[in-house]
């Protein structure tokens, strides 16, 4: 997906042509479309499958945990009529006619935890390939030893561009390679909406222009939610329909992932993930976010339930701290122009962005009774992906409005780019102490909870025994591992 410098040239391409054109050399409509038909098509690197490798009619299916809501994005039983669902099909058939392979998954209902685990102890190869919601088992499954290590399947080479071998190896817990993030797994990272009228209204500095020279900070977002904040009845309160707010929060978690902040970080001594959320720079962030709760109506809520009480759609909020996914309902409801980019840098010193990615997991059973037949789905849904799926994907994310904006495509582009995961958020996000830690940006900017280092003690005791408890159960699993390997030999 690494498509922002070709969006980028393509744009300055087009900016080109309009300067240069005149009345005497204006292309005509027969001219455009030729020109674009004759433009060179990037040649993409081969998948790793040989031709002519097939297996006999061999079922793959998939499992979704939890919740099959994201099944439409990567399986689909027939042509519908809608882009994305047909493009889904299409990489299915492609796929299946390619290894004479049959393509499932269940459509009607959800895999639960106890229902998987007893297939796999009864060694009943039913699902190839699991998803996972993004916090739910995922620790367990590991320790549990329910996971095949996905190193070994054949035909999968991490380093290829259709895989993401970074957030990859971010996601390792040990020994063994059990997640894995590829075009196959369309992403749902957080970012940032915003309504260019307000910033054109309001003489603000264009985010666009700030993300690409590196200045788009937490800092920047949080003046320009204050600046526009407007108590237009003049009641003292933000609670009218005619008030002005600078930003609504559907997604907070991904403030601290966007500054550089992870709850761990690995120890090149030991490979374990220590605690290392209790710094500087997380109180320096949690500072930032406070004058937010400082300045009413920087943040849209309700006293009530700290929830927003209206949509961003209506026009009165600058900012939407939010899900990519939720890019269409965007431009399909809002009659006002609204652009996207990532959650904000910590400071300009910040190399990158990070967008959080909140969706889910992507891993292989660990009872797959053909490995072989395994890897060489997974890598030929995973290449598919870059053929049709992932533009298809953006395309309707965007919607017919923004088609033509190469500027704003090119910031989703960013977005999905620049996805990333907290390991140990992902593992623990349901456990004690990570989940408290995981709603620290939340409760600082809703309830003004600036206690941070007792909070952080508090938290402390329960984070470190929930990581000895995981690496003492998966090292006894590796041993075991290990042990059984060398029988084998």
């Amino acid at each position: 997906m690494k498509k922002l410098a070709t969006i980028l040239l393509t744009a300055a391409m087009l900016t080109q042509l309009a300067a240069c054109g005149t009345a005497d050399n204006t292309p005509t409509e027969t001219d455009a479309v030729t020109e674009a038909v004759t433009e060179p098509v990037e040649t993409r690197t081969p998948h790793t499958v040989p031709e002519g490798t097939t297996f006999d009619g061999a079922s793959f299916r998939a499992g979704f945990f939890g919740s099959s809501a994201w099944k439409d994005q990567y399986f689909a039983d027939e042509l519908t009529g809608d882009n994305m669902d047909d493009a889904v099909y299409r990489r299915e058939k492609t796929v299946e006619q390619a290894l004479d392979v049959v393509i499932s998954f269940n459509e009607d209902y959800d895999v639960t935890y106890e229902e998987y685990t007893n297939l796999f102890k009864a060694n009943d190869d039913v699902y190839q390939l699991l998803f996972l919601h993004r916090i739910s088992h995922v620790a367990d499954l590991v320790t549990g030893g329910f996971l095949y290590d996905s190193t070994y399947l054949p035909y999968v080479d991490f380093s290829n561009p259709w895989y993401n071998g970074e957030q990859i190896e971010a996601l390792r817990m040990g020994k063994q390679i059990h997640y894995i993030v590829s075009d196959l797994l369309i992403t749902d990272p957080a970012c940032i909406f915003f309504n260019k009228n307000m910033i054109e209204d309001n003489n603000l500095e264009d985010p666009y222009t700030l993300v690409n020279e590196g200045k788009w900070t937490l800092d920047k977002m949080i003046d320009m939610s204050i600046a526009v904040r407007n108590d237009r009845d003049g009641d003292g309160s933000y609670l009218s329909e005619d008030d002005v707010f600078g930003m609504e929060l559907a997604e907070s978690f991904a403030f601290l992932t966007g500054c550089e902040l992870f709850l761990t970080e690995l120890d090149p001594e030991t490979n374990k993930h220590k605690l290392v959320f209790n710094n500087e720079n997380t109180y320096a962030v949690l500072d930032k976010l406070y004058r937010l709760f400082e300045n009413p109506g920087s943040v849209n809520t309700d006293v009530a339930t700290q929830m927003p009480i209206r949509e961003y759609v209506m026009g009165d909020t600058l900012f939407r701290a939010s899900l990519s996914s939720m890019m269409e309902s965007v431009v399909t409801v809002t009659e006002f122009d609204s652009g996207v980019v990532p959650f904000p840098k910590r400071d300009e010193e910040q190399d990158r962005y990070y967008s959080l990615n909140c969706n889910g997991l992507m891993t292989v059973s660990g009872c797959i009774k053909n490995p072989e037949m395994v890897g060489a789905v997974l890598e030929r849904l995973s290449w598919e992906s870059g053929n049709e799926v992932v533009d298809t994907y953006y395309n309707k994310l965007l919607k017919t409005r923004y088609s033509a904006d190469p500027e704003t495509r090119a910031m989703l582009e960013l977005v999905f780019d620049s996805v990333a995961y907290d390991p140990c958020g992902h593992y623990f996000g349901f456990k004690d102490g990570f989940c408290g830690l995981l709603y620290m940006a939340t409760d600082t900017i809703y309830f003004g909870a600036n206690q941070y280092a007792a909070r952080m003690r508090s938290e402390r005791s329960f984070c470190n025994q929930t990581l000895n408890n995981f690496y003492s159960a998966l090292e006894a699993l590796e041993a075991a591992d290990g042990a059984a390997e060398e029988t084998a030999e």
